[in-house]
């Protein structure tokens, strides 16, 4: 299953169930575009895997650790020397973005108590890792950003953390199943049902809308128009009973 909004907000419920509260014991590195926080909670020892490929970016426990180089990167021992023994005391999302922070309490050079925010971005080719202070100043990032890359949002450290462009979808968790049928019959009468909900809907992937299509449609592919809006309307009453 594709890793969408929704399906990041159960992992972002699973770390909380499993992981709020406990301690980071070690950080590992084991490629240029994974991270691996070895956790003590309460139940025992978790692994947490941050993954920023281009073609499987996700965040989830695991229970083996891939083989680590012999000298830690960078960016690693950058991570240890913050967040080192930090505790994790919240994990967050806005809405059903594919972003989800992970907020650890730490302790820095002079002994004060400080926050450090660990930012996954889920967007395929474009996912990232950043570190961010309790000001909202990038630290530094798995994966830096400049102006040779994109002119519209720079990913560099000491500069302020910007979250990706909204796009302009409406979200299951803000909005009315009847708002979201709406915007989707707003859409060209040609367009197939699964297109016009993936426009409409912030967080959903193709599976999903093909899904609620299939529904929709009652087993057959179908386009969108004014005569499937009641039928759309149960089924997306059903998807927030799944939230």
């Amino acid at each position: 299953m594709a890793l969408d909004g929704i399906f990041l907000r159960y992992i972002k419920h699973e770390i909380e169930t499993e992981a709020l509260g406990a301690r980071v014991s070690q950080i590992y590195q084991p490629n240029r575009d994974e991270l691996v926080f070895a956790m003590r909670t309460f139940n025992g020892n978790k692994k947490l895997l941050l993954s920023a490929r281009a073609n499987s970016p996700r965040v989830h426990f695991c229970g083996n650790t891939p083989e680590n180089p012999a000298s830690p990167p960078m960016f690693c021992m950058l991570l240890r020397k913050r967040i080192g023994g930090g505790k994790l005391v919240a994990v967050r999302q806005q809405e059903c973005d594919r972003v989800l922070f992970l907020d650890f309490e730490c302790v820095n050079e002079l002994g004060d108590t400080v926050l450090i925010t660990v930012v996954c971005e889920i967007m395929g080719m474009y996912s990232n890792i950043i570190i961010v202070d309790s000001n909202g100043v990038i630290i530094d990032s798995l994966k830096r950003v400049d102006l040779t890359m994109s002119s519209r949002r720079l990913v560099l450290p000491n500069i302020k953390y910007e979250l990706p462009e909204a796009q302009d979808k409406l979200s299951i968790l803000k909005h009315s199943a009847e708002e979201i049928a709406e915007k989707t019959v707003d859409f060209d009468g040609e367009m197939m049902l699964n297109k016009a909900l993936l426009r409409a809907i912030q967080g959903v992937s193709p599976l999903v809308c093909r899904e609620l299509e299939y529904r929709v449609g009652e087993g057959t592919t179908t386009r969108m128009d004014k005569q499937h809006y009641v039928r759309l309307v149960d089924v997306r009453h059903n998807l927030y009973v799944w939230l």
